[in-house]
C-alpha cells in the first residue's frame, strides 16, 4: 500500500497557463482573412471586355402594312366551304378553287379525302419538313402560331389529294343531277389564300393612320367544312409577284430615307435581309414609305401587317464598349521624322535628353499610340513639351509642341494596362464599333476595360 502511495507522488501537475500555440495561429489567420477580404471590398472592380468583330445598326423596328393586288372571291350562297388547293398554292385560269354545298349533302365526302397509295414519300417528307420547320420556329409568347400552323397543315395535306377529290365529287353531281353543290373557278392565275381582313384592294393613295390599328382588321380564315354565309368573303388570288410594304416614318428617318436611292430592310419573322428601292409620301400631317418589292411576297403571304427594321446607319468592324473609350493627349510628329532602328528593326524617333550636367544624349521612340498617313502620335507622358527631335539626315533637330487627344482604350493582354488608338467608324449609346486592323490598334479578341476610370495606365490588375 505504501509502496503504490509512493508510486503516485512521483507524478508532477503542471498549471494550465492560458497559452497555445495553435489559438495564436488561428487568430493570425483569422485576422489575415479579415483584411485582405475589407482590402477586396473597398477596391474597385475592374471590369473586362473581349473584343469581336460584329455588325451594329441603329434600331428602328417598325410594322408595316402589305400591299398585294388581290382578287377576292365571296359565296354567291349559304352553305359549306370545300377547298382543294393548298394554301400559297399557284392557281391556273379557269381552276376548281372551291365549292359551296347548300345542303350538306356532301359534306362528309369533302372529309373523306384519304387514300393512303395516292400520298408518295416525297409528299409525306414535304409534310414532316413543314412540321421541323414550325417546331424550330415556335414562339411561345404567340401561341396563336398554333392556330395558323394547323390550318396550313390540313390545306397542306388537301393539297395531295385534290385532283382525285375534284374529280370524284364533278362525278357525283353530273350522276346525282343535284344543284344543291356549287363548282366555283379562278378567274385569273396567281397563288391562293384563305383568309381575308378587309384591307385587300388597298393602296398607297387610300392609306391612313386607321390602317395601322391591328384591332380593327382582324384576319379571318376558312378551311374546308366551314360553313359561310351568302357574300361572306371565302378566299382571294393574288396575281402580282410584285409588292410594298408602307411604313411610317419620323424626322429623322425621312431625312436619312431622302439621302438614299435604297435600304436593307430585316424582317423580323426569321431574320431575312433585303435591299429596296422606295418612295416617300406624306399624307394628313403623317410621312410614309413605300417599299418596292418584286420577289419573296409568297413568303410572307400570310402576313398583312408585317413587322421589320430599317437598317439605315451599319457599320462592321470591331465591337468595343462605349464607356471603354478614353481620350489621351499626343505630340504629332510628321512621319518623316521616322528612321529605322527601333526594336526589331522598327520605325523609331530619335531624340536628344539633357541630364543635370548638361551632357546630351541620344534616345530612340518606337512605341507610338497612333499613326496616320502624316502624322506620328506620341504619348505626352513620355516626352515633355519642347523636346529635340533629331530630323533624318541631318544635324538639326525640331521642338516638339503641338499635342492633340487621340481616342483608345486601355488593352490588358499582358495583365497591366496599355493604350491602344481605336478610330470609331459608328456608336450608340452602348456599343461602339472601331475601324479594324489598324497600326498600334486593337485586334479580336483583345481584353480591355471597361471602366477606365477605375484604373490608370501601367496599372498592374492580374
Amino acid at each position: 500500500m505504501s509502496a503504490r502511495r509512493r508510486k503516485q507522488s512521483n507524478v508532477v501537475k503542471y498549471k494550465r497557463t492560458g497559452f497555445s500555440v495553435g489559438s495564436v495561429l488561428f487568430v493570425i489567420i483569422l485576422l489575415y482573412i479579415v483584411f485582405v477580404s475589407v482590402h477586396f471590398l473597398r477596391k474597385d472592380t475592374v471590369s473586362i471586355f473581349e473584343v469581336t468583330e460584329k455588325q451594329i445598326y441603329d434600331d428602328n423596328e417598325t410594322v408595316g402594312i402589305a400591299l398585294r393586288q388581290e382578287d377576292v372571291y365571296s359565296a354567291d350562297s349559304s352553305g359549306y366551304i370545300g377547298f382543294y388547293n393548298g394554301n400559297k398554292s399557284k392557281i391556273a385560269k379557269g381552276a376548281t378553287i372551291y365549292t359551296i354545298d347548300k345542303l350538306g349533302t356532301y359534306k362528309d365526302e369533302l372529309s373523306q379525302i384519304t387514300d393512303s397509295s395516292d400520298i408518295s414519300a416525297e409528299n409525306i417528307s414535304g409534310i414532316r419538313t413543314e412540321i421541323a420547320s414550325f417546331q424550330s420556329n415556335f414562339d411561345y409568347s404567340d401561341y396563336s402560331l398554333v392556330n395558323n400552323f394547323k390550318y396550313s397543315l390540313e390545306s397542306s395535306v388537301l393539297a395531295l389529294v385534290s385532283d382525285k377529290l375534284i374529280n370524284e365529287l364533278s362525278q357525283t353531281v353530273q350522276n346525282t343531277g343535284s344543284s344543291s353543290f356549287s363548282m366555283y373557278n379562278a378567274g385569273t392565275s396567281g397563288i391562293i389564300t384563305y383568309w381575308t381582313d378587309g384591307l385587300e384592294g388597298i393602296t398607297a393613295d387610300s392609306i391612313s393612320e386607321e390602317c395601322f390599328d391591328e384591332s380593327a382588321h382582324e384576319k379571318v380564315q376558312f378551311k374546308t367544312s366551314d360553313s359561310v354565309s351568302s357574300g361572306e368573303n371565302v378566299c382571294k388570288i393574288v396575281t402580282d409577284e410584285s409588292w410594298n410594304i408602307v411604313i411610317r416614318i419620323d424626322e429623322k428617318q425621312k431625312s436619312k430615307l431622302e439621302e438614299k436611292e435604297q435600304v436593307t430592310i430585316r424582317f423580323a419573322k426569321d431574320g431575312f435581309e433585303t435591299n429596296v428601292t422606295y418612295s416617300l409620301f406624306s399624307k394628313d400631317g403623317i410621312d410614309y414609305a413605300s417599299l418596292n418589292l418584286d420577289k419573296y411576297m409568297s413568303r410572307y403571304l400570310d402576313d398583312r401587317y408585317i413587322k421589320l427594321e430599317l437598317i439605315l446607319n451599319y457599320a462592321e468592324g470591331l465591337k468595343i464598349p462605349a464607356s471603354s473609350v478614353i481620350e489621351k493627349n499626343c505630340y504629332i510628329i510628321p512621319c518623316e521624322y521616322l528612321q529605322k532602328g527601333g526594336e526589331n528593326g522598327r520605325e523609331s524617333l530619335e531624340y536628344i535628353v539633357t541630364d543635370e550636367n548638361g551632357d546630351k544624349s541620344a534616345r530612340n521612340i518606337d512605341t507610338f499610340a497612333y499613326k496616320d498617313d502624316e502624322y506620328v502620335y506620341v504619348d505626352a507622358m513620355i516626352i515633355t513639351p519642347g523636346t529635340q527631335i533629331c530630323i533624318p539626315g541631318t544635324d538639326k533637330t525640331e521642338a516638339v509642341q503641338e499635342i492633340k487627344p487621340v481616342k483608345g482604350v486601355y488593352n490588358v493582354n499582358e495583365g497591366y494596362c496599355e493604350f491602344k488608338h481605336v478610330e470609331i467608324i459608328y456608336e450608340n449609346k452602348e456599343y461602339c464599333i472601331a475601324k479594324k486592323d489598324m497600326e498600334y490598334g486593337l485586334s479580336s479578341y483583345d481584353h480591355i476595360v471597361i471602366n477606365p476610370e477605375k484604373i490608370n495606365e501601367d496599372d498592374i490588375i492580374y
